[in-house]
Parts: structure tokens; C-alpha cells; sequence
């Protein structure tokens, strides 16, 4: 019959579609031991009988599928040891085929652990084992790959009732690292063992003063750019706030004409159409606060779509000058946060025009992810979130770019390890103490820390009469 397992040196004598719609499949396994599994010796090993097992197999055809193997049993006859029959393609812990369990490690992040059980056949508590143990091979191999990114995405997303913060490389869209919580404290821990933290040009935040404390402090060289949609946030709430002022002015009937198109108030003018043109024209002939709330709205949106900060930097100051110091004034929060993120507001316009809605996409995406599977705990969020599929062109792309990036990047002259810079001085000045003498570099070349640390690199070469240079 024909092998429908497709492994090398197994035969199939059956197969059969259950009531279930599950395969059963009957093989043997045709090679035999060679040599007794505990003295060693070729040659001396008698059948003893056997038994048949059931183990599971990867889904084929869509269904369900078990394999029922016969298993012979072997004595050795040097040392009297019995085994049964050693199977290849089996797993060594689990009564199914390695290939299955590859199977579960990766859909485990992919889909919850019910539908993995229904596809599989395994019992719920044995895919979650799986499960885990790969998000911790997982999670190790990533602590160890850990690059800080150039441009990084910070924000927060509630999970079972808690506030997670989340770092996205804002290059390739993709997370990664998710904390347990989003206090200052773990930010700003995270952050100072990130490695290369001096390669971040840029990070994009919400308007937390926690998050942009924690960058300055950790990666100062790193510029802090306000993600532009909280402003239009804040924005559109004024505006908002306008317009409800402005109804509590007027008739019932006509009250309830306004609220059916109060959409049309947080609409860019560009983005109307000829009828909402009309309407909103009517209805800012009828106010003249509600038009000027609408014309500094409009305005202030302009600045974004601007080249260059110092024209920015012009338009917002004059913008921020019209609005009076009053806080019972419709844009009052609005001018507080410019006052307060004035130069985090302008960074936009140095770094590439940066938004962290890369960050609330995938923000969205985890969200879904979670609620779709009821009861995971924090780790197996986060296993999903940074590891879970994502489209392969788009990740050689930006590994591609990332990488020809960091080959511009200073190395270690000793171990040729790439060198976090900002690491390099701050771990320095704190081992030299008042001399705050800079690393030893040698023809543009510096040397890391563990290579110091290991004594790898010949130092006393430094004092020597022939010794090269110091730059």
C-alpha cells in the first residue's frame, strides 16, 4: 500500500476513516535494532513478542490522525536488557511523531489551544505543555538576538485588567518586547539592558510624562517624537467641546439637527464633500465662536502637513499665541500639551515623520489575539505577540535593511562583537570613577566590556614604548 506517512523505512498495511472523519492508519516500523540500547553489543538481541501503540500524527488532508504501530520487543542476550523497538520520527516524551509536535509549537501561536486540540487530537493540558515549553525556547533565543532597534514604538495596552507596556520596531511593524506592567521602574529597566541602546535615533510615545522620563534617562541621545494622532485627539475633543457649548445655546428641534451631523465638525475641510461643505458652512455662519473653534482647529492640523520644523516650529508658535492662557477655553488642554511637548511635537519633522500607529496596529492586532483566547496568562500573550507569524517578504525586507544598517555600526577590535557605544561610556565612567577616562580604542577600533573584563585584549602593550597610538 502506498505510505501515506511519507517517513522513510515505514510501511502502511491499512488505513481507515473512522466515525469521527479521522484517519487510522496501521504501519510497522521495518528496521530493527542492531545492537542492545544499554551493553552495546551488535548481534545479540532476540525477539521477545510485542505490543501495538496508538500515537498521533500531524493533521493529514485536514483530519484527524493516529497511527497504530507494532511494536517488537527485544532481549538482549549478553546482558539480559529488554527494550522495545526504538521508532524513527517518534517523540521521545510524548506518544506522537515529532513532526506534531512541531505542528503545536507553531500553530500554538497562531490559533488557541482549543482549536489546536481539535485539529490534533491531543488532550488540551498536553498542547499547552507543548505550548509553553516552546514560548520558553522561544523567549530565551530572543533575550539572546536582542538588538535595540533605530526607531522604537512605545505604548500600552490593557491585558486582564492590567496595563502592559509594549516596544515595537517601528522598521518592520512587528513588537519587540511586551512588559508585565507599564511603571516607570520597568521601563526605564528594561531600557538601560537593552543591547546597542545607542544605535535608537528616535522613539514615538503617547503624552505619558513616565514613558519620556524613562528615555531620557536611559537613551538620551534618542530624540522623543509625540505621536501626531493624540494631538488630533486632543484636537477634535476641543472641537467637541465647541460644538456642545454652542448647542446648549440653541433650540430643542434644532439641537437635534445638529447632533445628526456632528461628524462633520471633526472632519477636515479637504475631507468634506460638497453636501457636508453646505451644511458645515451653515452651521458656522450661525456661531462666531464655533467658526473660530473650527478655523484654529483646522490650522493647527495644518502644521503636520509641513516640510520642514523650522516652518513648523513658526506655525505653532503663532498658533499657540492666538489661544489666550485661559482654562475655561475650548483648546486649553490643547495649548498646555503644546507648551509641555513642544520640542517632542517638532522632533516629527527631523526623524522621518514618525507615528506610533504602527504601534496601535499591532496593539489591535494582540488585543484580538486575546480575547479570542479566553484565560491566557501575560507569558503566553506575549509569546504570541512576538513570535506569531508574520507575512516573510515584509521580515527579509527589513531584516535585509536592518542589517546592512548595523554593518556601519562600530565593533569590538578584540571579539568582533558589534559595540553598544552608549553602554560602552556609561559602563566605563562607572568603573573609572573620577579619572572618567574614556575605553582604549586602537586605529578607530574600540574594545567592549566583556573582552576588558576577560583580560582577551593584551593591555599591558599599552604602556609599551612601540604600542600603537592611542586616538
Amino acid at each position: 500500500m502506498w505510505n501515506i506517512l511519507l517517513m522513510p523505512d515505514w510501511s502502511v498495511s491499512d488505513v481507515v476513516i473512522d466515525e469521527n472523519e479521522a484517519y487510522q492508519i496501521t504501519a510497522t516500523y521495518e528496521l530493527a535494532p542492531k545492537a542492545c540500547k544499554r551493553c552495546g553489543i551488535p548481534g545479540s538481541l532476540s525477539k521477545r513478542g510485542g505490543r501495538t501503540k496508538k500515537f498521533v500524527d500531524a493533521p493529514v488532508h485536514g483530519r484527524t490522525t493516529f497511527i497504530h504501530v507494532h511494536l517488537t520487543k527485544y532481549t538482549c542476550r549478553e546482558c539480559g536488557a529488554s527494550f522495545m523497538q526504538p521508532l524513527r520520527g517518534m517523540h521521545h516524551s510524548y506518544r506522537m511523531t515529532k513532526r506534531l509536535v512541531n505542528y503545536i509549537e507553531k500553530q500554538s501561536l497562531l490559533k488557541p489551544i482549543a482549536h489546536v486540540t481539535e485539529d490534533t487530537g491531543v488532550p488540551e493540558k498536553t498542547v499547552g505543555v507543548i505550548s509553553k515549553a516552546y514560548h520558553t525556547q522561544l523567549s530565551k533565543k530572543h533575550a539572546r538576538d536582542l538588538r535595540a532597534p533605530r526607531h522604537i514604538g512605545l505604548d500600552e495596552l490593557k491585558l486582564r485588567d492590567v496595563f502592559r507596556a509594549i516596544f515595537i520596531n517601528l522598521d518592520d511593524s512587528w513588537p519587540f518586547e511586551m512588559l508585565p506592567n507599564r511603571t516607570m521602574a520597568s521601563i526605564r529597566n528594561f531600557l538601560m539592558r537593552l543591547p546597542n541602546r545607542g544605535d535608537v535615533e528616535a522613539v514615538t510615545m503617547d503624552m505619558r510624562w513616565q514613558y519620556r522620563a524613562a528615555v531620557k534617562r536611559t537613551i538620551p541621545q534618542a530624540a522623543v517624537i509625540v505621536d501626531r494622532w493624540h494631538m488630533v485627539d486632543k484636537v477634535n475633543d476641543a472641537m467637541d467641546e465647541a460644538r456642545r457649548r454652542y448647542q446648549r445655546t440653541i433650540h430643542l428641534e434644532t439641537t437635534t439637527e445638529l447632533k445628526s451631523v456632528n461628524g462633520i465638525f471633526l472632519k477636515r475641510r479637504s475631507e468634506l464633500s460638497p453636501s457636508e461643505a453646505l451644511d458645515l458652512g451653515g452651521w458656522l455662519a450661525n456661531s462666531s465662536k464655533l467658526y473660530a473653534a473650527y478655523e484654529s482647529k483646522e490650522a493647527l492640523l495644518s502644521i503636520w502637513e509641513l516640510h520642514d520644523r523650522a516652518t513648523a516650529e513658526a506655525a505653532i508658535d503663532e498658533w499657540r499665541a492666538s489661544i489666550p492662557n485661559d482654562p475655561l477655553h475650548v483648546f486649553a488642554a490643547v495649548a498646555s500639551a503644546i507648551d509641555n511637548w513642544h520640542d517632542e511635537i517638532l522632533n516629527f519633522f527631523d526623524h522621518g515623520r514618525l507615528t506610533n500607529g504602527k504601534t496601535e496596529a499591532r496593539n489591535g492586532a494582540i488585543k484580538r489575539v486575546y480575547n479570542y483566547g479566553a484565560g491566557y496568562d501575560f507569558e503566553s500573550i506575549r509569546a504570541r505577540a512576538l513570535f506569531g507569524k508574520r507575512p516573510g517578504r515584509l521580515k527579509d525586507e527589513a531584516e535585509a535593511k536592518d542589517e546592512a544598517w548595523r554593518a556601519t555600526k562600530p565593533v569590538c577590535c578584540s571579539c568582533g562583537n558589534p559595540l553598544d557605544e552608549a553602554a560602552q561610556m556609561t559602563g566605563w565612567k562607572a568603573f573609572s570613577g573620577p579619572l572618567m577616562m574614556p575605553p582604549p580604542r586602537f586605529h578607530q577600533d574600540f574594545v567592549c566590556h566583556e573582552c576588558l573584563n576577560d583580560e582577551i585584549y593584551d593591555f599591558p602593550s599599552l604602556t609599551s614604548p612601540t604600542s600603537p597610538p592611542i586616538v
